[in-house]
């Protein structure tokens, strides 16, 4: 009996996690308010960063960015972002690796190549 007892948690578990549905949220969205559904810590981690840029903290948004990368390494806003923040600082071949990044993972997201090709721009003619 306590054998049966001990299996039916994890079974359950295992049960309801094979009933998530899809709700089509992007990832990849751009992370501009806190609390929306699928925030993950990367989501939080990009917010910081852009806030912490927008302050004009540099480093201190590249560390957030690292750490997201670090979390998820194929996420390409967040190369891009980090692309960002090292035009904003001034490392023009930095942001150019940075965009190459982020094309290399971005797929079929066509706002993010928009976006990414007039970064790119600036970086070279930085």
């Amino acid at each position: 009996m306590s054998l049966i007892r001990r299996a039916i948690p994890p079974l359950l578990a295992l049960l309801v996690s094979g009933c998530a549905v899809d709700t089509g949220y992007n990832r990849y969205q751009l992370p501009e308010a806190q609390g929306q559904p699928g925030d993950s810590a990367v989501d939080e981690l990009q917010r910081n960063a852009r806030q912490a840029l927008d302050n004009g903290e540099f480093q201190l948004a590249i560390e957030y960015l690292q750490r997201a990368i670090k979390i998820e390494p194929r996420n390409p806003y967040s190369w891009h972002y980090l692309a960002e923040t090292y035009r904003r600082g001034g490392d023009y071949r930095r942001c150019a690796e940075m965009v190459e990044r982020s094309f290399s993972y971005s797929e079929a997201d066509e706002d993010l190549d928009i976006l990414n090709r007039r970064l790119r721009t600036l970086c070279l003619s930085g």
